[in-house]
């Protein structure tokens, strides 16, 4: 047996799911962490905005970090404890469990790159427990008490795999493995749309500290539908009632060197609006753009090829509209524009769960589970990628050996 354990992906749930197993000690752990030179997907065939990405590191290369910290869907068992001690390994300056239950989010300074965590973790190892393969999974198979998967450069045996290779690329390689039929054909997703304008509303709260800030959020009126709602500054060009969203539309959201990338497009209000995003500043403006996030179920439809992705705009447009109609300020100047509205980049539940089950996947005792977003069918209205890594790794460390 080549391990004991073979996680597929390089991400941040493979990252939690490889800290969890390695805290057993001698269990040797196989990460295939996907080629050296990756490859993106995107929602549309205008390439604005990247949905997955097939390569070491996954989407989380290019994550913002955001960390939530109401709690609203827990992904897993983990108590608020656990949370918050995973999140004390990584911002050991940052007092989480004085905001948990809150709504609101956390934005460290330095976000949590997992092949930057995998490599410091072989590093401290020695390379005996845990190794590091840049090698992409073509098929896999299993058996009563091990697993086998056929990558592009080689083979490898282990008594259990966890997949963790993301809503898209997940339901490719069971597709390829098994039967079409375990992919759903739809996937959900988080959306982010715009509400209107606020008037000398008090500025939202923001505490700054040695790791990162923690911003204020506000949750859905009681008995509404679920959202998260989010006061951003409106300055410059985006004091102009929609034209923070339109500027959005145009520009989609990008990944990685954010300011500096805004810089360059020219648009002051939206460049204020990604200071406030990542440094909690500027404060104190006498106006401020609402937003919400929020889950939608069967966003896109999900099929084969180049363009993957369809969005299924009526849907969107009803999740949207009751999002709006659950805001919870008064004196709010609503949109005149409630058909635009962005895509969260939080794709899950792109799996089959009956056919899943019915092949023993994801079963208690399984050669195979799965840990990353394919198989969730409800994530909330928060960022979920922190909470996935805590799902992952609870579930690598209570594996039975």
């Amino acid at each position: 047996m080549d391990f004991d354990d073979i996680v597929i992906g390089s991400g941040l749930a493979a990252l939690g799911a490889a800290m969890g197993l390695c805290r057993h000690q001698g269990r040797r752990v196989g990460i295939l962490c996907g080629p050296a030179h990756g490859c993106f997907d995107y929602y549309d065939q205008h390439k604005t905005v990247p949905c997955a990405f097939h390569g070491a590191g996954g989407l989380g290369n290019f994550w913002h970090g955001v960390i939530p910290t109401g709690r609203v869907r827990r992904l897993s068992s983990a108590s608020d404890e656990a949370f918050a001690n995973l999140f004390r390994h990584f911002y050991p300056r940052a007092d989480m469990a004085v905001h948990m239950g809150q709504p609101g989010q956390f934005v460290p300074w330095r976000p949590i790159r997992p092949m930057r965590e995998l490599q410091r973790m072989a590093r401290v190892d020695g390379g005996r427990d845990l190794h590091l393969l840049i090698d992409s999974a073509v098929s896999l198979a299993f058996g009563s008490a091990h697993a086998e998967v056929v990558a592009a450069l080689g083979r490898y045996r282990a008594h259990r795999v966890w997949l963790a290779a993301g809503a898209l690329h997940t339901p490719d390689l069971l597709t390829r493995s098994f039967s079409a039929d375990m992919a759903r054909g739809r996937v959900s997703d988080h959306v982010f749309c715009y509400v209107g304008q606020l008037a000398h509303h008090p500025a939202p709260e923001v505490q700054t500290g040695l790791d990162g800030v923690f911003l204020q959020g506000w949750p859905a009126s009681p008995g509404a539908s679920e959202g998260l709602y989010s006061l951003r500054p409106a300055l410059f060009d985006f004091r102009r009632l929609d034209h923070g969203i339109e500027r959005r539309a145009v520009f989609g959201l990008p990944t990685g060197h954010l300011i500096r990338k805004l810089a360059r497009r020219s648009s002051p209000g939206l460049l204020a609006e990604a200071f406030y995003n990542r440094f909690g500043r500027p404060t104190g403006a006498h106006l401020h753009s609402v937003y919400a996030q929020l889950q939608v179920r069967d966003a896109y439809d999900l099929a084969a090829g180049a363009a993957r992705l369809q969005a299924r705009t009526a849907d969107i447009r009803r999740a949207t509209d009751a999002a709006r109609h659950s805001q919870p300020f008064v004196g709010l100047i609503p949109s005149k524009r409630p058909e635009l509205a962005l895509p969260g980049i939080h794709l899950h539940h792109s799996l089959d769960l009956d056919a899943m089950a019915r092949l023993g996947i994801d079963e208690p005792g399984s050669p195979v589970q799965v840990v990353d977003a394919s198989a969730l069918s409800d994530i909330g209205p928060e960022h979920h990628s922190f909470e996935m890594l805590v799902a992952a790794h609870q579930r690598g460390r209570f594996a039975p050996t």
